[in-house]
């Protein structure tokens, strides 16, 4: 396959924000919006999209309930509410689900603005239909007039002018927003309104997302029960954002599928179960071939696919591919006994320890693979050339790490971090090969030979970064951005899956997870991917970023957290082995607390429920469901009680 580069990251990034935020000005300009205090307009970073899975444009949202309409020429939604009072609240309703709740007040009247999208056909065609409702309930003791919406709603119920004192109005409207990427003409005005109202669209919506969260591996209970809805909304998130099969990272920015991106989307949606449509997702993954990485990590997805599903005939079809991305490691060595040669890998030109790492990955799921077809050439070819890899990059790491007086894993093999070309601190790129390169913990998974400094000093590197950062972050569990949003990142707790590998900070992935909901969020459960320092002047009511670059949601970030999150608490290796517990807190250890994973994927598409109960003097962990290929570990946190495990 040839290998097309692809321009810096932070060009793409530029380009396809400044894109999208010049058509706001342009919509500002022309009156769309309204006047200057709209907070759709003071603060736009504050986004997110709600939609329909598989749609083409998703509506973009905005805090104050205002919405943009991509497939209607860029039209812009508003409800007329210009500079609200005080703060905004802005929810997903029920917790999770993609109708996002914008409240505010406005001249002594409350206001809520609901919007979520359901799909629709009308005369045999397929839509996406936004649903809109806006409550004012009059808080005074006068009459009050209420806020004018945009033209194109479609009115669902009686729409009044004004509520009286004392009194609650609510009004319905719809709009076509979506066509799958079709060119047919939308629906009359009568058709949209004759298909049903807010209550009946909102209910269907429901159905659908319950039905499809139904078959995944299911959290009941948390400690942190923010952890559940954000997983849920992510999931969801991630089948909106899609273009029908095409698995996207964004709408807003990066509406597109990018290689090494999509790989790591699906490896979450194995990782949850979720194997509905994988071998559609699959085809698309070297569509744009942009960075090396992905074709070294190609057979990753494959490996982890036929883990969970025992699919032989599958991996045979796809087996000549899968064998010419593995036999690129080489290739891409900068002589046969070598280190990786010099790539872009983290937007900036240098022997990076991501590239190492991927390719090791890559070599142990192939070797993975190999041995489940009985290919024993290339299973032997596979570990030679992983050992040779491995033995390299620990030698020429443990020059750099004495030719320079350090005690960690730079992110360069040749160079410490602080000489390097992302040497700001700010920068959270000195975790990459943590996340990205995937070796220390997901190859850990599938048997992978692991030794030397490239293991031996993963905990030495995370307290290595966590210094460096200390006098620019209020936590440990904040990894940093990037140029286009140096606060944090859609990364942040899957930069704490390697600790899982390590012991000091093995719960540090659900607690970075934690930290963006607490800190870092740009829309309901959503993230930019470089995310920007917080703004006092910022409407919304929760702690959170001004806003980023990239795109929010940003999937590929958030399937990050959902596959760390999951193997903080359960996981399997490729030899049917569990490992319950890993990376749960200490803190999570208390009396009475709980917590319940259902459906668990194991491999050949068995599952197994898990329930950890703490009581005043014992961890209860119960098991029931299919019984795993392996052995079982609890590696919960000790903490004096007694640990007692029940299989049913």
């Amino acid at each position: 396959m040839p290998d097309k580069e692809k321009k810096p990251l932070f060009s793409n990034i530029a380009a396809v924000y400044f894109k999208l935020t010049n058509k706001l000005r342009v919509s500002f300009k022309k009156g769309l919006i309204g006047k200057s205090g709209y907070a759709c307009k003071r603060f736009p970073e504050l986004t997110a999209c709600f939609g329909f899975e598989g749609d083409k444009d998703a509506p973009i949202a905005f805090i104050d309930g205002s919405y943009l309409l991509r497939d209607r020429n860029h039209t812009f939604i508003t409800f007329g509410i210009s500079a609200p009072e005080g703060k905004i609240n802005w929810y997903n309703k029920e917790g999770f689900l993609p109708c996002f709740v914008s409240e505010m007040e406005k001249d002594c009247v409350k206001y809520t603005v609901e919007n979520f999208a359901d799909k629709v056909t009308v005369d045999s065609y397929d839509y996406v239909i936004a649903y809109s409702r806006i409550t004012a309930v009059n808080l005074s003791d006068k009459e009050k007039n209420l806020s004018k919406v945009s033209s194109m709603l479609i009115p669902l119920t009686e729409c009044p002018k004004t509520v009286g004192a004392g009194k609650t109005v609510v009004r319905d409207y719809a709009v076509g927003a979506d066509r799958f990427g079709k060119k047919y003409p939308y629906p009359s005005n009568e058709k949209i309104a004759l298909a049903g109202g807010f209550d009946e669209h909102y209910n269907s919506m429901k159905e659908y997302w319950l039905k499809r969260l139904e078959p995944l591996a299911e959290i009941t209970n948390l400690p942190d029960e923010r952890l559940i809805n954000a997983y849920k909304a992510g999931y969801i998130y991630t089948m909106i954002v899609k273009d029908g099969t095409e698995l996207h990272v964004g709408e807003n920015g990066y509406d597109r599928v990018f290689d090494h991106d999509i790989i790591g989307i699906l490896a979450a949606l194995v990782t949850v179960g979720d194997f509905k449509d994988l071998k559609e997702y699959a085809k698309h993954i070297l569509k744009n071939i942009q960075y090396p990485d992905a074709r070294w990590k190609y057979s990753w997805f494959f490996a982890l696919y036929l883990q969970k599903t025992g699919d032989i005939s599958y991996i045979r079809e796809n087996f000549r591919d899968i064998k010419e991305n593995a036999r690129f490691v080489a290739e891409s060595r900068e002589t046969p006994d070598s280190i990786i040669k010099k790539t872009n890998a983290i937007d900036s030109h240098g022997n990076w320890t991501i590239d190492n790492w991927s390719a090791l990955t890559g070599l142990c799921c192939y070797r993975y693979i190999c041995e489940k077809l009985s290919e024993e050439d290339e299973a032997q070819w596979a570990q030679k050339e992983y050992d040779s890899l491995l033995n390299a990059l620990n030698t020429r790491l443990e020059r750099t790490l004495s030719d320079n007086g350090i005690n960690y894993i730079p992110i360069s093999v040749t160079e410490p971090n602080e000489a390097g070309p992302r040497s700001d601190p700010r920068d959270a790129n000195w975790a990459s090969m943590f996340l990205f390169g995937r070796w220390a913990w997901d190859g850990y998974l599938f048997g992978a030979k692991q030794y030397g400094v490239s293991l031996d000093l993963i905990d030495e590197t995370y307290t290595h970064g966590f210094e460096r950062r200390k006098d620019i972050s209020n936590s440990i569990y904040n990894f940093g951005g990037y140029p286009h949003g140096y606060f944090c990142s859609a990364y942040n707790a899957g930069y704490g899956g390697a600790a899982l590998r390590g012991d000091k900070y093995r719960d540090c992935g659900i607690k970075a997870y934690q930290f963006m909901i607490e800190q870092a969020q740009s829309g309901p459960f959503s993230w930019w991917e470089g995310i920007d320092y917080p703004d006092e002047k910022s409407p919304w009511s929760i702690p959170h970023a001004a806003g980023g670059g990239g795109s929010c949601q940003h999937i590929w970030g958030q399937s990050t957290a959902t596959k760390v999150l999951f193997d903080s608490i359960i996981c399997e290796k490729a030899n049917g082995d569990i490992i319950i517990g890993r990376g749960i807190p200490a803190e999570w250890i208390y009396d009475g607390a709980r917590i319940t994973v259902k459906k668990y994927p194991l491999s050949s598409l068995k599952r197994l429920d898990l329930d950890i109960k703490i009581t005043a003097s014992q961890r209860i962990v119960t098991l029931s469901g299919d019984a795993p290929d392996g052995s079982i570990t609890v590696d919960l946190p000790e903490c004096g009680k007694e640990l007692k495990i029940i299989t049913r």
